[in-house]
């Protein structure tokens, strides 16, 4: 964990549902959610040694941190490989995990994007793109709910976390 980070601990994250991202052609999770399923006894890692999550584009683990962290639950969106992700991805990426949010019926969300997966673009227009599609989703499915969404920055930037939505 590079000093920067300090300022957003995984740990300390407070949601309903805490939402990352996992690509499939990273054999272990890295960054904030490597540090999460560490101290959560990697159950992401045994997932994906079982062969039932690998970060496949449309899989999804639901982990319970039964008191570890501060997130009630944690989300674990598979991206696909890398090679395979594009803009049209990262767009339906944003609109899947406003449907699993609605699915879960969440109202406070915490989101570490997956920043890496677009390496040329910055965090900014990244994050302003996935709150596009998510909050339109979001809106569409649960009109008139008062959303709480927290955009986790990008590891190593020292910022707090930013404000989503709010309904």
């Amino acid at each position: 964990m590079e000093a920067a980070d300090l300022l957003v601990r995984i740990e300390d994250v407070r949601a309903e549902v805490l939402v990352c991202f996992h690509p499939q052609d990273e054999p272990a999770p890295r960054e904030r959610l490597g540090r999460l399923d560490w101290i959560l006894l990697s159950p992401l890692s045994r997932l994906r040694v079982r062969g039932k999550f690998s970060g496949g584009r449309g899989q999804s683990a639901l982990l319970a941190p039964g008191g570890k962290i501060k997130a009630e639950r944690v989300l674990v969106l598979g991206l696909g490989g890398r090679a395979d992700f594009s803009w049209t991805a990262y767009y339906r990426l944003s609109y899947m995990t406003a449907q699993a949010i609605l699915d879960l019926r969440a109202t406070r969300i915490a989101l570490d994007l997956p920043y890496r997966m677009l390496p040329r673009e910055s965090p900014e227009r990244l994050r302003r793109a996935f709150l596009e599609g998510f909050n339109a989703e979001l809106a569409r499915g649960r009109p008139g709910v008062d959303w709480t969404v927290i955009v986790l920055p990008p590891p190593g930037i020292a910022q707090p976390p930013r404000a989503g939505v709010g309904g």
